[in-house]
């Protein structure tokens, strides 16, 4: 599964991510779906599958940073970049916590979106 099921330099929506980067859920934004339809992304790799872009090793550094600290919200600009151009976005991250375990990140809500 080497194909992106999004079109290279769209990647806006939101996606909630395991620890592993397993995507348990995601609504990707209209401008990103290569025929109109929302692709099925449950089950992937966000990082290997998902994403397409160049420096996604930088990205899944900066949202495991953030899964493991303490914060229940954060937000960075991002420039995903591809082997031709450079795309800005703004990237916000939510903690799901478990119920139970109130110190345990469940998992991760990542939303993508147009940068400045």
């Amino acid at each position: 599964m080497s194909a992106s099921p999004l079109t290279v330099q769209k990647l806006f929506g939101l996606f909630e991510l395991d620890a592993d980067g397993t995507v348990l859920y995601s609504r990707v934004e209209p401008e990103a779906k290569s025929d109109g339809e929302q692709p099925d992304l449950s089950g992937r790799n966000f990082y290997e599958e998902v994403a397409p872009f160049e420096n996604v090793e930088e990205f899944r550094r900066r949202v495991t940073q953030f899964a493991g600290g303490a914060s229940p919200a954060d937000n960075f600009n991002f420039d995903c970049r591809y082997a031709d151009c450079a795309l800005p976005v703004r990237v916000l991250l939510a903690r799901v916590r478990e119920r139970t375990i109130q110190s345990r990140t469940k998992s991760v809500l990542v939303h993508i979106r147009k940068g400045a």
